[in-house]
């Protein structure tokens, strides 16, 4: 779900009070192992849509990205499915030498710039995100108020705002964010947001924002 947000302090907020978790609780491991299977299968083994919606939630949020209604046959409506653009417009079109090279980490398509700055800048009285070079993984109470989810109950019919209201009423202690950057050869240059809840015993992305840069 690519809807226009500005991301910018977000990346700032998190920038002062990042902190490595030492300790981190059984759940936020569990999740974080599989936001990076997830990431591996899409970013560096290239996994195909139909095997990367493993991983999307039956509660998902795709379905509210406007789009033309297929006008006819199996092709045009793969065309227009949501999820499918997803995962495949993530790469650029291109078909340059440093395209065609697999890369072989994680690392090497993905970044979280806060993750570099040394603990001495963060203020210890803070909440944390468990973080990685790769991407941070964060509750939503350790973000800023109204950063990626919205303060209060919206008032209009706006249907994205509405929705991300509902993970955040409906699943309590059970929703994480997730925030990167993409940075490797061949990949559309964004920051995004990733939603994840629980559903029975696994995670699953329900949203997904992305800002093109």
């Amino acid at each position: 779900m690519r809807h226009a947000r500005s991301l910018k302090y977000i990346a700032f907020g998190l920038a002062l009070s990042f902190l490595l978790q030492p300790r981190p609780l059984h759940a936020q491991a569990e999740v974080q192992k599989t936001v990076r299977d997830f990431l591996q299968a899409w970013y560096v083994d290239r996994q195909s849509p139909e095997q990367l919606k493993s991983y999307i939630a039956k509660d998902n949020g795709f379905n509210l990205v406007q789009k033309a209604q297929p006008t006819g046959g199996r092709e045009a409506a793969t065309a227009t499915d949501p999820v499918n653009r997803l995962f495949t417009d993530a790469f650029t079109k291109g078909t340059s030498k440093a395209e065609l090279a697999r890369p072989k980490t994680l690392s090497e398509m993905i970044e979280y710039a806060p993750a570099k700055k040394t603990a001495s800048t963060a203020s210890s009285g803070q909440l944390s995100c468990m973080a990685s070079i790769e991407f941070a993984l964060c509750k939503p109470g350790q973000l800023p108020k109204g950063a990626v989810l919205p303060a209060n109950k919206p008032s209009g019919k706006d249907p994205v705002a509405n929705y991300l209201w509902h993970l955040n009423q409906d699943y309590k202690n059970k929703l994480y964010i997730v925030l990167y950057s993409t940075k490797g050869a061949g990949l559309l240059r964004e920051t995004a947001i990733l939603y994840w809840i629980q559903e029975g015993n696994s995670w699953k992305l329900a949203a997904f924002e992305g800002t093109n840069w």
